[in-house]
């Protein structure tokens, strides 16, 4: 069984809306079958979202009650799903979950490959699934103060049979 390396410090864009708690690993695991459910090789069903659980989520702080488009929360608010604009033009639908730390980006895919599988290869701090229709990928993003680790899922086109 192979295991996965800690990872550095990496910042990348800061997460859409700022989560207090670490997301856990049933929870990202969660957030990828609603991301599986919902992405196709031509088009994101975001609107199938609320079905699952996951409703838009609501931007923190003075204006609280100001709805963030394109991006949704489930009940624990531990584990983003985003759907934006970028994801419908690129037909892929990305899972964000919060850390504590930096250090945390390694601890939290081990525990997401016991939930998921272990990855099928490492690309830098970048790790990939695939299964029969759909491809995962995650990465470490945001920074020092805000990091968290951006799983994008995709559809993998199928072959014709013939």
């Amino acid at each position: 069984m192979r295991k996965l390396i800690l990872l550095p410090v990496l910042a990348f864009a800061a997460p859409a809306l700022a989560q207090d708690v670490p997301g856990q690993a049933g929870e990202v695991a969660n957030a990828i079958a609603a991301c599986k459910a919902i992405t196709e090789v031509d088009r994101i069903h975001p609107d199938r979202l609320p079905a699952a659980g996951w409703e838009l989520a609501r931007r923190r702080g003075a204006r609280s009650g100001v709805v963030v488009h394109g991006v949704y929360e489930a009940e624990s608010d531990r584990v983003r799903i985003v759907v934006a604009t970028e994801q419908e033009r690129d037909k892929s639908c990305v899972v964000q979950a919060y850390l504590e730390s930096t250090g945390d980006y390694g601890t939290l895919l081990q525990a997401v490959s016991q939930e998921i599988g272990m990855p099928e290869r490492q690309d830098g701090y970048s790790y990939f699934w695939t299964d029969a229709d759909k491809a995962v990928r995650v990465d470490p993003a945001g920074d020092a103060k805000r990091p968290f680790a951006r799983f994008e899922i995709t559809s993998l086109p199928q072959e014709s049979a013939e």
